[in-house]
């Protein structure tokens, strides 16, 4: 039934998880009202009566209130969505449900994180959008003695035969200089950030193999 007001109605997969909540906890709502009344249970009295131990209670279940106003904010917001890539508290992944108190991804190793709409709500979370472009900033310590200019024009050569890799867009920045020799920030753009964890990992590598020509040549 879902499915079919999902398709006539357009709504995107947000919306679908969102609805099911809804759906969910008013048929809860109304379930236990109807039990109640079929009971023959004074639902006004039962709420005069539980008026202390509800309050009791309400501070117990601050964070589950926390984090249902925080998914309300969340998705008014309407900028986390399902199919979204997010990193929050150094977690990464894929947006898989939205719901009113959490929200579930998925991460590179297919394993599924449950994010807690409070947490969303208060710290900085970066959002990586597929079709736009990346830049990958990579710090290394140079041997003693290497010639920067010819270091970069030789990892820009071999940098630039990746097809996600963006051509004009480079940059080397001298950052300090140590005991072992200086430091540098290689910038690599990039087209997809579906590259930005193998990006890193394949500029690294391809430092490291300079370096290791350079000690071996002399």
């Amino acid at each position: 039934m879902l499915n079919k007001l999902e398709q006539k109605f357009d709504l995107n997969l947000t919306a679908h998880y969102l609805f099911k909540d809804i759906v969910k906890y008013t048929v809860i709502i109304v379930a236990i009202a109807w039990i109640l009344h079929v009971l023959g249970i004074n639902l006004e009295s039962i709420i005069i009566s539980l008026g202390v131990v509800g309050i009791v209670i309400g501070f117990a279940s601050q964070d589950i209130v926390s984090n249902f106003i925080s998914g309300i904010f969340v998705i008014s917001d309407k900028r986390i969505k399902v199919g979204e890539v997010i990193e929050v508290n150094g977690f990464k992944g894929t947006i898989k449900k939205v719901g009113f108190r959490n929200t579930t991804m998925i991460n590179q190793d297919n394993y599924e994180i449950t994010i807690p709409n409070s947490v969303l709500s208060k710290n900085i979370y970066k959002m990586y959008k597929p079709r736009e472009d990346h830049r990958l900033r990579i710090l290394a310590t140079l041997p003693h003695g290497m010639n920067i200019p010819e270091f970069k024009k030789e990892l820009d050569r071999i940098m630039y035969g990746y097809d996600w890799v963006i051509n004009d867009k480079t940059t080397l920045f001298s950052k300090d200089y140590t005991e072992w020799g200086p430091k540098v920030e290689v910038s690599y753009w990039i087209t997809d950030y579906k590259y930005i964890d193998c990006g890193k990992i394949t500029i690294l590598e391809n430092i490291n193999r300079l370096i290791d020509e350079y000690k071996k040549n002399g």
